[in-house]
């Protein structure tokens, strides 16, 4: 069995990433994860620090799914079968903690997400990610 974190912010990098994730970890026992993590701005944090913890929750959720969305679509009659998990945090982060914390096999992630620094060739988040997680990481880059 393996255990198979997919990061998303609903770009092209991270549906690529889900779509290959899907064709590679398809066997009955595999679990996949989408994960969306919401990296906020300090402003935001005090306005939904008025909230109580199912409200944040529940603007953390919304804010997700399109990303969410966009990733089980590309994951095709596998993407049914992902479970999903909405976050706030420092992206990089969070997707290292929560993949050490809940023990994952694999992360399979985009060389690039949403920034508008085109020149990059391999995203911040991306590139910490695989120098620090604790487990296998495969970054999917757009095919040229």
């Amino acid at each position: 069995m393996s255990k198979i974190l997919v990061p998303t912010d609903g770009s092209e990098h991270a549906a690529l990433a889900a779509a290959w994730a899907a064709r590679h970890f398809h066997a009955p026992e595999d679990s996949i994860t989408l994960l969306h993590v919401d990296d906020i701005s300090t402003a935001e944090v005090m306005t939904l620090a008025r909230l109580s913890r199912d409200e944040v929750q529940a603007v953390v959720q919304r804010h997700s799914q399109a990303s969410i969305d966009k990733a089980r679509e590309a994951m095709g009659s596998h993407g049914a079968k992902a479970k999903t998990s909405a976050m706030i945090g420092n992206a990089a982060d969070t997707i290292i903690d929560v993949a050490r914390h809940e023990e994952y096999d694999h992360i399979v992630m985009g060389s690039r997400g949403l920034s508008s620094l085109s020149g990059l060739l391999l995203g911040s988040v991306s590139e910490k990610v695989l120098r620090r997680a604790p487990c296998a990481v495969t970054i999917i880059r757009e095919r040229s």
